[in-house]
């Protein structure tokens, strides 16, 4: 029998009969426990009837020691409860719920998702049947009519011992018709139809690379969006939230992967417009005005190039540079379940769209102009000569021109680009703004001034990071020099007829860009990926995310483990590692910027706090900031407002423009020392 049919029969008849974890027994009726509601609202239902009750559930989600009896009610004279254990909404011919359903550990328990081995172009996989699963209940109350109040979802894990095998980590609870991920006409997991019509129109698409063939997975547009019901379980038993929203796949290449990235976006069409909830923990605005609290959309990522390695590239090294000026993407892990089976752990991250700026600087989204490898992907069609015409003006005009290179300030942020191509450069990205691809520019369409980046200035956006830091050589090319890349091009990914990167070869032959830029690779080095920082954020993240990547690769199959968990993060750090020894040798070989010396700043009182060395904040109470910069290029340094009293400047080896002023130029002499008095 075709598999298709096979789990689509399997399916059918687990919603007829439910599952083995979960059967109906006789109890005495007891009083709900249930604390919220957790419903469902189909808007387009012909059937759904605001009027009728939700079912109360005597159990929340979350992780149980022992086996549960669950029981439900509702309210109302003639009203017959029907729920389903497959993630789909009831329906008027979903079992009816006569008594308490047992609910039990379903690990060994027949795990129909993972039958599905028709999503991908590359080689199938068996998965294993003994993955961790939890118990889904959806359930609603009934007419005879036909009609129905709203849906309340309830996700029971039994026996597993949550703390050791996710620690802290939020797990996140998917629902959904299993039909809208494999069904092969409409599902957007599988290869599907898409990719038998595709292979029927020329014989010679069966040879293309796996990546570049079409399937119902890589299709996109909200056609191929489908409904999903989510809950956010954190590790303390408490459910964060729960809302209906819009599941896609995402992602470029990575679409071919077992484990496919998924968007999931709140939209008025299934309920509320946002999810207001602070999914990523201390992830700050972008403005500074405290953390993020809402969110349109968010990302479960499954780690890009990085998916079969390490899947710790992107998020580590974005962190790194969260507080730069261009936009970086924050994060944090997740436990994924979907239709109560374990579905891996996943990054989840921030996603750009008009109104991630909007929830960012309070900026009016409909002012709001992505551009995204060349393409409009937020705005007017016609907002693309926005782009046109600061291109035409940067590199068609001689950058050395001071009144040129003002007007050009007027068009492009400039340490916002510098800052972003140092970044690219530092992590040796191979699939960037350098070849081309993967990156992104925002600005507001009108320029009103209302906040600070609301100038009418291209700003950069940083994503996708994963194809760097040495990810297919195990870290081994820490000593490619990507600065001359950078200037004298390399390997494109994308044939764009006005290429970002001539911007940067022409703002090159400005000296203040030049000088500005030679300072952010410093910098890059110095303060972002300064040893003792990444070391820190490495072992962090690795205690994290190694034992969770080990058991997704289990899941999804021998050929994901690769090397294995450690040996990619090791190379990965090796990466990091070598990088930081011979960077400063790059900058040098290729700028001759004079003599390379230490600069150390510290303050009167660790306690004091830090200051600002040209446009970075050095927190500076645990240790003395210290890094290599040039004599032939002034630095910056600015008293933080936050660190008491500025008295004044106290400095050897360089000389200050002014000991008292709070922000000072520093020529430096040889190796210096700069200290910031505070009261």
């Amino acid at each position: 029998m075709d598999i298709r049919k096979k789990v689509a029969l399997l399916t059918a008849l687990v919603c007829v009969l439910s599952f083995s974890g979960c059967s109906n027994k006789k109890t005495n009726s007891k009083k709900n426990t249930s604390t919220s509601q957790t419903t469902t609202n189909i808007a387009d239902d012909p059937t759904y009837d605001e009027t009728i009750g939700a079912v109360d559930f005597s159990l929340e989600s979350g992780f149980y020691d022992t086996d549960q009896n669950l029981e439900l009610s509702a309210q109302g004279e003639g009203i017959t409860i029907r729920y389903t254990t497959d993630g789909s909404i009831p329906t008027a011919s979903s079992p009816e719920y006569t008594e308490a359903l047992t609910l039990t550990d379903r690990k060994n328990d027949f795990s129909t998702l993972a039958e599905y081995t028709d999503i991908t172009a590359s080689h199938d996989y068996s998965a294993p049947m003994s993955v961790d699963k939890g118990n889904v209940i959806r359930a609603a109350a009934f007419k005879s009519d036909g009609t129905h109040g709203a849906v309340t979802s309830r996700t029971i894990f039994v026996g597993i011992d949550r703390a050791k095998k996710y620690g802290d980590v939020p797990v996140i609870s998917l629902m959904m018709d299993q039909a809208d991920l494999f069904d092969y006409e409409r599902g957007i997991y599988v290869l599907g139809k898409v990719h038998d019509d595709w292979l029927a129109e020329d014989s010679k698409n069966a040879s293309a690379d796996v990546w570049k063939q079409e399937a119902n997975y890589t299709q996109r547009g909200k056609e191929w969006e489908r409904p999903v019901y989510a809950e956010y379980l954190l590790s303390d038993g408490t459910t964060a939230f729960t809302q209906d929203l819009g599941i896609r796949i995402m992602g470029a290449a990575s679409r071919n992967e077992h484990q496919k990235s998924l968007r999931l976006t709140a939209r008025k069409d299934y309920g509320a417009k946002n999810v207001k909830y602070e999914l990523i923990p201390d992830n700050t605005r972008s403005d500074g005005q405290g953390n993020v609290e809402k969110y349109k959309s968010f990302v479960l990522r499954n780690g890009g190039n990085d998916c079969n390695y390490a899947k710790i590239r992107d998020p580590l090294l974005q962190s790194m540079v969260s507080d730069k000026s261009f936009e970086t993407i924050q994060s944090t892990p997740v436990v994924v379940f979907i239709d109560g089976e374990y579905w891996g752990m996943y990054t989840l991250t921030e996603d750009y769209s008009d109104n991630y700026i909007a929830n960012n600087y309070e900026i009016d989204s409909s002012n709001v102009v992505i551009l995204k490898v060349g393409e409009i992907e937020e705005g007017k069609d016609e907002d693309i000569k926005l782009y046109s015409d600061m291109y035409e003006f940067i590199t068609g005009n001689d950058m050395s021109d001071a009144d040129n290179y003002s007007k050009a300030c007027g068009m492009l942020d400039m340490q916002t680009f510098s800052d972003y191509m140092a970044f690219n450069i530092y992590i040796a990205n191979e699939d960037s703004i350098i070849q081309g691809n993967n990156w992104r520019m925002w600005r507001v369409r009108d320029a009103d001034n209302a906040t600070a980046v609301s100038d009418g200035k291209w700003r950069m956006m940083a994503y996708d990071t994963d194809y760097s830091s040495g990810i297919y050589t195990g870290g081994q090319n820490y000593d490619d020099n990507f600065i001359k890349k950078a200037i004298n091009g390399t390997k494109t990914f994308k044939d764009l007829e006005q290429p970002p990167a001539e911007i940067f070869r022409a703002l090159l032959n400005n000296d203040d860009f030049k000088q500005m830029f030679i300072l952010s690779l410093c910098d890059m080095r110095n303060i972002s990926f300064e040893k003792s920082k990444v070391d820190a954020a490495y072992t962090d993240m690795v205690k994290v995310y190694s034992t969770l990547v080990k058991d997704t690769f289990k899941r999804f199959g021998p050929a994901y483990a690769k090397d294995g968990f450690e040996w990619n993060a090791a190379g990965f750090k090796q990466f990091l590692d070598g990088r930081n020894e011979v960077f400063m040798t790059h900058i040098t070989d290729t700028f001759k910027p004079g003599e390379k010396v230490s600069v150390t700043v510290k303050t009167s009182d660790s306690k004091k706090g830090g200051v600002i060395l040209n446009t970075i904040g050095l927190d500076l109470s645990d240790k003395d900031f210290s890094g290599e910069y040039y004599t032939a290029y002034l630095i910056t340094v600015t008293a933080d407002p936050s660190s008491g009293k500025f008295v004044r400047w106290e400095a050897t080896g360089c000389t200050l423009s002014d000991t008292n002023a709070e922000t000072a130029t520093v020529t430096i002499k040889g190796n210096c020392e700069i200290k910031a008095i505070y009261e």
